[in-house]
């Protein structure tokens, strides 16, 4: 018999190394859903009780408010919380602020960052940031983390998303824009204290505009979004474990794929991820995982 051809061997090596790596996560049964808490308490800004860094809900809000974050709480289990409201807005000062882009995080119960859309000529737009050390009484004057939008929707887009990791001190930010590359999802942190962020990583590519939401736990970030190449809105993630600066190349998908997934919410405890979204219903639905 004929030995091997060296392209076949080749390509059956490929598919054994393929079918013995692991998955990115592995996922601890089927999603469930979260009961929102009713009536939705404030938690006090910079409070960690049994949570961690994580997202605001990106987008219109009709099970859970826009303040509301996924957590992991001290058993495993996801839950859902509130996002302390602050004081004055740091949008307020900007008229050019797209009503209901403003997106905050606590990295304390003083340090709080702020992260919006500012309009621009032609239909695009400017992702801006704030810090405030008094709880939200007063802000910085805002510095970009993202200029470089070409599209023309204006504030017709989803709303940003962004986490402050006390361990870090890190400040990261997701958000879907039409860049120089072509439109897509793109992270950016800051290492400042939110005075300057770094050049925009992208995500993931895709026409479709897509809401995202990040997590983060001192070198851990995790971002779930939409996948902008999806004809049905599903939920995806980039996990990174060197603080957002490179992300893993896999984007493994965390919603089923059976309904329609939108809205993300994530939280990370250690190796532990809580991916949440919004179901055809507008129930918020969640899944917790180990990352490998």
């Amino acid at each position: 018999m004929p030995s091997p051809k060296p392209f076949a061997v080749l390509v059956l090596s490929a598919f054994a190394f393929a079918a013995c790596k692991p998955a990115p996560v592995e996922w601890r049964g089927d999603a469930r859903q979260v009961a929102v808490p009713q009536p939705y308490a404030s938690t006090p800004a910079g409070d960690s009780t049994d949570s961690l860094s994580v997202s605001a809900i990106a987008g219109d809000e009709t099970a859970a408010p826009a303040g509301a974050r996924l957590v992991l709480r001290a058993d495993g289990s996801p839950a859902l919380e509130s996002v302390a409201a602050v004081m004055t807005s740091p949008a307020a000062a900007d008229t050019a602020a797209c009503i209901g882009s403003l997106r905050t995080s606590a990295l304390s119960s003083t340090e709080v960052y702020g992260v919006w859309w500012s309009r621009r000529s032609g239909g695009r737009a400017s992702l801006v940031a704030a810090r405030s050390d008094d709880a939200g009484g007063t802000w910085t004057p805002p510095v970009p983390v993202d200029t470089t939008d070409r599209g023309t929707v204006a504030c017709e887009r989803p709303a940003p998303a962004i986490a402050a990791d006390a361990t870090s001190g890190y400040v990261h930010v997701t958000y879907f824009l039409n860049g120089p590359g072509g439109p897509g999802v793109f992270f950016s942190h800051s290492m400042e204290r939110g005075e300057l962020f770094h050049a925009p990583v992208p995500i993931m590519y895709g026409a479709r505009p897509s809401a995202s939401a990040v997590a983060a736990a001192d070198s851990v970030v995790v971002v779930a979004f939409e996948d902008p190449n999806s004809a049905r809105s599903q939920v995806a993630l980039a996990m990174s474990r060197t603080w957002g600066h490179i992300f893993a190349r896999e984007r493994p998908e965390a919603s089923s794929g059976e309904t329609t997934a939108e809205r993300p919410l994530v939280a990370v405890r250690d190796s532990v991820v809580a991916v949440g979204w919004h179901s055809p219903d507008h129930a918020v639905v969640a899944r917790v995982g180990t990352m490998k």
